[in-house]
């Protein structure tokens, strides 16, 4: 009976969720960040435990709310959560269950959080229901900027030629980390920045990664203490990308000044 019930409020819940991807994002308040994380081992494609590096902001499906898990175009519904080990429903929304390699990135988040279709036409950061925008049958990701007030391509959705990469929030220098906006955005100030936050929706996997570029407003400079390779200065409007080495875990610079 229990279980009977379960698998009802599983599929209730699963399609309240499509229903909402349907809606334009525009229109929804409170903008919500997607937790991320990662497997800590490989799984197949019938696998329902699995484990992730970490547990936090992954709870378990109940009556009146779920967790979706979005992994390399898959998504699953939480069942359970014992610390990292979590119990899923693979294959859902209309996504294939396959198999997946350690360390692949890992978002998470409600239901309401996630997409099938791509965004379309203006946005405003503010009344954004979640970041980044995930469309879970592309697997890509998009950002709504605050410049230009449209949707932009994420982490690795490096975009084409009718939705080129676009300038994202601009970020001031501090002494100490600092966290991207997005692929490509402005560095205001001139303090010394020890290190980049890895953002939500980057894969910092060993098969993933990618880089970031930045335009200096400002002639901050960058050092080696944290998770940067080699320490620089920066040049007015003289861009700068970043590189993710995954085996060093390390930010390399494009330009050494």
């Amino acid at each position: 009976m229990k279980k009977t019930l379960a698998v009802g409020v599983l599929t209730i819940l699963c399609v309240f969720a499509g229903v909402i991807g349907l809606n334009p994002p525009s229109v929804q308040a409170q903008q919500n960040t997607l937790t991320q994380t990662s497997l800590s081992a490989l799984i197949t494609a019938s696998q329902n435990q699995i484990t992730v590096a970490s547990g936090t902001g992954i709870t378990t499906t109940n009556n009146t709310t779920a967790t979706i898990l979005y992994v390399d175009k898959e998504e699953m519904v939480v069942l359970g959560v014992s610390g990292t080990q979590i119990h899923v429903s693979r294959g859902q929304g209309g996504t294939p269950a396959a198999g997946h390699a350690a360390n692949a990135m890992v978002l998470a988040g409600n239901p309401t959080y996630f997409f099938n279709h791509d965004p379309q036409g203006a946005c405003v950061t503010a009344s954004t229901l979640a970041t980044p925008y995930v469309s879970v049958i592309t697997g890509t990701q998009w950002l709504c900027s605050t410049l230009t007030k449209t949707w932009v391509p994420g982490f690795g959705n490096p975009g084409n030629s009718q939705v080129p990469i676009s300038v994202t929030t601009a970020v001031a220098s501090a002494a100490g980390t600092v966290t991207p906006s997005g692929p490509l955005f402005h560095i205001t100030g001139a303090l010394a920045i020890t290190g980049f936050v890895i953002p939500v929706g980057f894969n910092a996997s060993t098969s993933g990664g990618g880089s970031f570029t930045v335009i200096p407003d400002g002639t901050f400079t960058w050092t080696s203490a944290g998770n940067i390779a080699l320490a620089g200065t920066a040049v007015v409007n003289k861009t700068i990308t970043f590189t993710w080495d995954a085996k060093n875990s390390k930010w390399i610079p494009s330009v050494i000044a």
